[in-house]
C-alpha cells in the first residue's frame, strides 16, 4: 500500500545529524520527506539547525534549483561574499535558480532554525563549493565524484 502521509511523530523520529562531507563542523539534522512518500523528481527535507550552527559549506548547483521556507527561529542567509548576508526568520522564503550561481548556506540564530528545503532532483547535478575550491558531481544513479576546482 502506498504512503501518502507522513505523520509528525514519524518525521521527528527520522531527523538525523548530517555533518557536511567537506566540513564536519557544519551539522544539520534532516529528514527526507519526499523519500518517505516515494517522490523521485522532487526532493523535500525538514531540517533543524542548532543555535549558531552553519548548515553546509556555501555552494550552488548547476542543475538543481533549491528553495527554503523558514518554519521556526531564524538566522542569517550567508551569501559567500557575492552579496550581503541576509537576516531570515519564521515565514521567510528563499530560492536559488541554477542561473544565479549564488553560493549560500544558513547560520542559525540564538533560537536555532527549523526549515523546509526542497528542489528538483536531476539525475546528475554538479554542486560547486567556491570558497574551498571543490565541486561534487552528484550522480543519483551511482557514485558521487569529488572534483578539485581552482579558487578564483
Amino acid at each position: 500500500m502506498a504512503t501518502f502521509v507522513v505523520r509528525a511523530a514519524t518525521i521527528q523520529s527520522l531527523l538525523k545529524a548530517r555533518p557536511h562531507p567537506f566540513d564536519a563542523t557544519r551539522v544539520r539534522e534532516t529528514a527526507s520527506l519526499g523519500d518517505q512518500v516515494g517522490l523521485k523528481k522532487t526532493g523535500i527535507h525538514k531540517t533543524w539547525l542548532a543555535p549558531h550552527m552553519v548548515s553546509t559549506v556555501e555552494h550552488f548547483h548547476d542543475c538543481d534549483e533549491e528553495w527554503f521556507y523558514i518554519l521556526r527561529g531564524g538566522g542569517t542567509l550567508l551569501c559567500a561574499g557575492e552579496c550581503e548576508d541576509i537576516a531570515v526568520s519564521a515565514g521567510d522564503f528563499a530560492g536559488f535558480t541554477t542561473a544565479s550561481r549564488q553560493p549560500h548556506a544558513f547560520r542559525a540564530g540564538e533560537e536555532g532554525m527549523e526549515y523546509l528545503i526542497g528542489g528538483n532532483r536531476e539525475p546528475v547535478d554538479i554542486c560547486h563549493y567556491p570558497l574551498i575550491g571543490k565541486a561534487l558531481v552528484i550522480n543519483r544513479g551511482g557514485e558521487n565524484i569529488v572534483v578539485d576546482e581552482k579558487v578564483k
